[in-house]
């Protein structure tokens, strides 16, 4: 079991294979602490509890950006202020402007 935790970490499997490892190393270091001497791999799955735990942060890093990255996404568009129509309508000219006199 030890060695199937190790590979199951090293895999990670779309984050299935972190959850069997953990599960796998958790279990073989149970079945070795209960027959000491005669079970070797207490590194090897050692190794694949911490590659597992490993795994399972990386998918809550992956789903906390893709959360951060779709809010930037969707927010709203900015709209920048322009001018209405009426402010470009030109205005009714006096007679000075019209004969260039002041």
């Amino acid at each position: 079991m030890a060695i199937a935790s190790l590979v199951m970490g090293l895999l990670w499997m779309y984050w299935i294979g972190s959850i069997l490892a953990i599960c796998l190393g958790y279990a073989a270091r149970r079945e070795i602490r209960n027959n000491p001497g005669r079970i070797e791999g207490q590194g090897m799955a050692t190794a694949g509890i911490v590659l597992g735990w490993i795994g399972i942060g990386m998918l809550a890093v992956t789903i906390v950006g893709f959360r951060y990255l779709r809010k930037i996404d969707t927010a709203p568009p900015i709209i920048r202020k322009t001018r209405s129509l009426a402010a470009v309508v030109e205005r009714p000219r006096a007679a000075q402007e019209w004969f260039g006199c002041a």
